[in-house]
């Protein structure tokens, strides 16, 4: 029989999502590796801002010690080592392998760096800014929250905010989907029983998305697919599984 996969769906910059996964992961036993949404070269260059939001948020909230900052600091592609805290000698499949800079460099013109920089200063800002009123909320004329006074308001905020952005926009780039299943099909031929992680965007993972997105592409080559959904506020059980929307 195939592995099953579990897919993970969260919100890039969100420490809800990687707190939830950790949540998951705490309930499984190792699976045989685990997919992420990242190419090693671009996830090494992210990491390496991530001690700069660490000492930012330890200025900015007082009721934040130095665990509790170095913790949000990890939410900066969280998708490409949170397992490794709940299975760290697991493999990783770096599904954007050969691809992910090539893009950035076409997308930033050749400047990278500030690119990467550009989403390391987007994470620190929801940190230390949390009670910015999302585009819905200033046009119901919501009144702002009042600050947080805890690590956990902290991220309910920053989390719930970042659902509500990502689930308001739309992404087809369904080339992307296409590739990865490719390659976890490639990687998972020769494996039985037991189970294959995938940690990825929402769009990607979500079993409404339809046949052409990663859900549905594994489901059409014969794997058990099901969908873990790490949003806020919601139960973090498998929502459907993936078979059931072809």
């Amino acid at each position: 029989m195939s592995p099953l996969v579990r897919m993970y769906g969260g919100v890039h910059d969100d420490p809800g999502s990687r707190q939830r996964l950790l949540a998951e992961f705490a309930k499984e036993e190792p699976p045989h590796f685990v997919a992420v949404e990242l190419e090693k070269s671009v996830f090494e260059r992210l990491v390496q801002w991530r001690p700069c939001i660490e000492s930012e948020l330890c200025r900015r909230w007082p009721f934040l010690d130095g665990a509790d900052c170095r913790e949000l600091s990890l939410a900066l592609a969280w998708e490409g080592d949170a397992h490794t805290e709940r299975f760290p000698s697991v493999d990783r499949l770096w599904l954007e392998e050969g691809c992910q800079e090539a893009e950035l460099e076409r997308r930033s013109g050749g400047r990278v760096d500030d690119f990467l920089k550009g989403l390391a200063t987007g994470l620190l800002e929801r940190l230390i800014n949390p009670c910015s009123l999302t585009m819905g909320e200033f046009l119901a004329n919501v009144a702002a929250p009042p600050e947080p006074r805890s690590k956990m308001e902290l991220i309910d905020r920053v989390s719930r905010k970042a659902w509500s952005e990502a689930l308001c926009s739309e992404s087809e780039d369904f080339e992307r989907d296409e590739r990865w299943a490719i390659r976890i099909s490639q990687r998972g031929a020769s494996l039985r029983g037991g189970w294959i992680a995938v940690v990825v965007g929402w769009a990607h993972a979500d079993p409404a998305g339809g046949a052409r997105r990663l859900c549905g592409l594994l489901s059409s080559r014969g794997f058990r697919v099901s969908s873990v959904r790490l949003a806020p506020g919601g139960p973090s059980a498998p929502i459907k599984d993936g078979a059931d929307v072809l």
